[in-house]
């Protein structure tokens, strides 16, 4: 038998300096949720060293940095403790549980060509073994396998690749994967990717093919996919959607022709991540908005100590007068500024105001409609407009009139509608 500790989705080095109070924890070395997300990786090692596994396998994502356009690299905090903390893991564990690594859609130099995870395997060359999606683009141009091969099992490795951006790249990377990465049936047969089945990054041959164990990241939600294949998680709360999930690691135990023991082991997770669900309403004033709001904070207000600080978001839905969002908006900036003094518990406070629909304001004169004194019929004026062009091609002027009618007649409904809401 074989026992895995599977891991993923660290993101080590993940910070945030917008609606953060207090964001350095101490003389400008970490903030606290960068701290959080160290703190993550730290349990996940020690419960690696207390299960006595046989392999520690990261699926990606190692650290949070370089991702898409923010090309700042990793703190220096945040390597630091990387190191600091695989050294006294290697220590704990005389040295002889290799670590298992791949890349992620985060962390990779795509303008330099280099991998965040490349200087971990060059501080452990003899514990850490690091494979980077450069390494996985020259092994499809090769034709060569992607593998590590011990006497006990085999890994197959599958950093992150969007593989199904375009269709020759697809079918490159399935011959790739026909020809090189199938196990071996005479060993244990594990399989490393980072994708998720509705992505553009995990192959369905993966899936299919008869690995003993797949271990997945980038799916943040630990959970199962098949009987041998299981999403790990990630090792701290990324976003706030993942309020109330449990974090964790997997302790795998892999028999040779039977299916794997799947053991979920909790992270403890000290800093609480709470939506408050907010509904506007089209005919909500400002004070009756500063009053309800103040209301759902009044349980955070309490002396503040950034380790168990929670961080709060506000999720607005609903209708408001843009007029009105105006003033809501000064006031949430107001709470702000004194929610992050001393006497609120609260490291982050943030607002989405992303569905609500933001109603223009209304004339001054309540019941008018406004295009009564603009345009007799814009609708006719409209076809009048097309036909002044002197459009050739008779099929493609009707349509812009049909389409353009149907604009029209939208925007005025929601003007009558939006009145007669103000009327009330």
């Amino acid at each position: 038998m074989v026992k895995i500790l599977h891991f993923s989705d660290t993101h080590v080095s993940h910070r945030r300096f917008r609606d953060v109070r207090d964001s350095w924890k101490l003389d400008q070395r970490v903030t606290w949720i960068e701290e959080d997300y160290c703190f993550g990786f730290k349990q996940a090692l020690d419960i690696a060293a207390k299960s006595k596994c046989d392999y520690l396998v990261h699926s990606g994502d190692l650290f949070d940095i370089p991702v898409g356009r923010n090309l700042s690299g990793p703190s220096e905090y945040s390597r630091t403790y990387i190191i600091r903390e695989l050294k006294k893991f290697f220590k704990k564990t005389a040295n002889k549980i290799p670590l298992i690594i791949i890349d992620g859609n985060h962390g990779t130099y795509l303008t330099r060509n280099y991998s965040t995870i490349e200087f971990i395997g060059a501080a452990f060359p003899d514990n850490v073994h690091v494979f980077t999606n450069y390494q996985l683009k020259d092994a499809i141009r090769d034709n060569t396998p992607l593998k590590l091969e011990f006497d006990d099992v085999n890994f197959y490795l599958f950093p992150y690749f969007q593989f199904g951006r375009l269709d020759n790249w697809a079918k490159t990377y399935e011959d790739w994967l026909r020809n090189n990465q199938q196990p071996d049936p005479s060993k244990i047969s594990v399989a490393v990717a980072h994708g998720m089945v509705r992505g553009l990054d995990l192959h369905e041959l993966v899936l299919q093919y008869k690995y003993d164990y797949i271990a997945l990241g980038h799916d943040h939600n630990q959970r199962r996919i098949k009987k041998n294949a299981w999403q790990a998680g990630s090792t701290a709360k990324y976003t706030f959607a993942e309020r109330n999930q449990e974090k964790g690691v997997l302790e795998v135990q892999i028999q040779k022709g039977e299916d794997p023991i799947i053991l979920p082991k909790l992270i403890e997770i000290t800093r609480s991540m709470q939506q408050i669900d907010f509904s506007l309403k089209v005919d909500m004033n400002t004070a009756v908005f500063e009053k309800e709001i103040r209301e759902h904070i009044t349980k955070f207000k309490q002396s503040y100590a950034g380790d168990k600080a929670a961080r709060l978001k506000i999720k607005f839905s609903g209708a408001v007068l843009l007029s009105n969002w105006w003033g809501m908006e000064d006031i949430l900036n107001e709470i702000q500024k004194e929610v992050f003094g001393d006497d609120y518990n609260l490291l982050e406070f943030r607002w989405d105001s992303g569905d609500v629909s933001k109603r223009a304001p209304v004339s001054l004169q309540k019941g008018a409609k406004v295009y009564d004194y603009l345009i007799e019929d814009p609708i006719k004026d409209f076809e009048k407009y097309i036909r002044s062009l002197n459009m050739e091609n008779e099929k493609q002027a009707k349509l812009f009139i049909e389409l353009g009618s149907k604009i029209i007649e939208e925007v005025f409904k929601t003007t009558d509608d939006t009145v007669k809401e103000e009327g009330e």
